[in-house]
């Protein structure tokens, strides 16, 4: 699961790319092509065809703005990913350079475009899947579906949730986000459906038995829990670096959503006699927050890394 510094991730964000609002997804496209550290990757394909991948490196986010190329040099498509997530509006052009497709991933939906098959049975399936969300999190709650995340399964094909599909499914899997602000989102639920949209509850993941569970500890909460006891305050570079960042888990045992973050100073490392085999240990603390109760727990860093 992926970590993040919260609220310094946010401000940096926004501050670096000389904007308040992040989802205006042309401005922060041109802001990563422009900025000075963009590493850029192009590589042609047959037929002419060429990708562009602007990668940029902001604390612990990685931005890329990406663009593909007709032969003729016009613009097919553009758009942004953070994290690996599509992010904000994705834009595809026909040959003449005419806006045919728009996806807002921040929404989630299709502002404009051809039919992308079935997609009243994908409206139906989402309808579902939100009420699941607020039977489980209450009408008003921080959680959104990550459509670049969700998939479609047919007998011989699948895809994300916006990508065009030529036969029925045979299954969905939609996963919704925590979210904290439109760069900040943790990704902790997981919902199943068949084709028939009936709901598949043994796959399911993240969905505490209390309904609805309240979140009375919130993300600037439980950072403010956390830096008072000295944790985020250092990341230490070592290979757990990522643990030593708030995130967010479901404790499926205690049937609760916990804020948890370690600081992790030290390292062990124990070779396996006569090879280059062995296994980093992590040396450190653990705190865990519950995000219900504010019950606040430190435990010993248990993470350990297997080298062959």
């Amino acid at each position: 699961m992926r970590n993040i510094i919260a609220i310094l991730i946010f401000t940096i964000s926004c501050s670096a790319f000389g904007q308040e609002n992040p989802t205006d997804t042309d401005s922060l496209f041109n802001t990563i092509v422009s900025n000075t550290k963009t590493k850029l990757d192009r590589k042609t394909y047959s037929k002419s065809i060429i990708k562009e991948f602007h990668e940029l490196e902001l604390g612990e986010n990685n931005w890329t703005a990406f663009r593909e190329l007709y032969p003729n040099n016009k613009l097919k498509e553009k758009g942004i990913f953070l994290n690996g997530d599509y992010f904000g509006i994705w834009k595809t052009y026909d040959k003449n350079g005419n806006l045919i497709s728009e996806i807002n991933y921040l929404q989630p939906k299709k502002i404009r475009g051809s039919n992308l098959g079935f997609e009243k049975i994908f409206e139906k399936c989402k309808s579902k899947a939100d009420q699941i969300i607020q039977s489980h999190f209450g009408q008003k709650n921080n959680f959104n579906l990550n459509a670049s995340r969700s998939y479609w399964y047919s007998d011989n094909n699948s895809g994300t949730w916006f990508e065009k599909r030529s036969k029925k499914p045979k299954e969905f899997l939609l996963r919704y986000s925590y979210n904290v602000s439109d760069t900040l989102k943790y990704g902790v639920v997981e919902l199943h459906f068949n084709s028939n949209l009936e709901f598949i509850q043994n796959k399911t993941k993240g969905l505490p038995k209390t309904k609805p569970f309240e979140f009375k500890i919130d993300y600037f909460k439980a950072k403010e829990i956390a830096t008072s006891k000295r944790y985020g305050i250092t990341n230490h570079k070592n290979a757990f670096k990522e643990s030593e960042y708030l995130n967010l888990i479901f404790d499926k045992n205690n049937d609760c959503y916990k804020w948890i973050i370690s600081d992790v100073p030290k390292t062990k490392w124990k070779g396996y006699e006569n090879t280059n085999s062995g296994t980093i240990t992590g040396i450190g603390k653990t705190l865990s927050i519950n995000c219900s109760t504010g019950n606040v727990e430190e435990s010993e860093f248990g993470g350990t890394i297997i080298l062959n």
